[in-house]
């Protein structure tokens, strides 16, 4: 193999490396966005699942409280004040997935992201005050031991469900973190 021949094998070969290198680099976008757009549309899911739980129990608080003409002020007072903030919480929630959806700046969509992530958190940790109150106020106004054993096993299983929503969420949003600055980190490099 002569000098000429080698040159020009060798500019083939970085001609092919280079293309591959795009494609490759395309791909890896691809399967990033998918991984973002998957864990988005899976947190959407749970929010309006949510909503729609929320939703069936102010249905059916509302119901009980019109039909029972003997229902105290206190606890229905406070199970309201619950049920509206659990509505606006989804709803806020629901709003916020939509701004990260539609955001196209990747670290607008990070920001957007952490910001739904901490409001997340605060909505937990002022749920959990506010039904502490409800169960304490309907404990005080129906404390048989039936009322006490029922409450205790559904908060029970509450807050069973509740540990893995909130474990389940923050694994989603970390998925979409990491697909979002692996991406950023990509268009950098471009």
């Amino acid at each position: 193999m002569n000098l000429e021949e080698m040159q020009q094998a060798w500019k083939e070969l970085d001609e092919r490396v280079t293309r591959n290198e795009i494609l490759h680099r395309e791909e890896v976008k691809r399967i990033l966005n998918t991984r973002r757009e998957n864990s988005l549309e899976r947190l959407t899911r749970l929010e309006k699942m949510g909503l729609a739980i929320v939703l069936i129990v102010c249905i059916v608080f509302a119901s009980a409280w019109i039909a029972q003409p003997g229902f105290h002020p206190l606890p229905g007072i406070t199970g309201s004040v619950l049920i509206l903030y659990g509505l606006l919480a989804q709803i806020f929630s629901l709003h916020k997935l939509g701004k990260i959806r539609r955001e196209t700046n990747l670290e607008n969509q990070v920001r957007h992201i952490l910001q739904y992530k901490s409001c997340y958190n605060r909505m937990l940790l002022t749920s959990y005050p506010l039904v502490a109150l409800f169960f304490i106020t309907f404990l005080c106004c129906y404390g048989t031991r039936f009322n006490i054993l029922f409450t205790s096993l559904l908060l029970a299983a509450c807050i069973v469900a509740d540990f893995f929503t909130f474990h389940y969420t923050h694994d989603r949003v970390k998925e979409m973190v990491s697909a979002n600055r692996e991406l950023r980190q990509i268009e950098e490099a471009e």
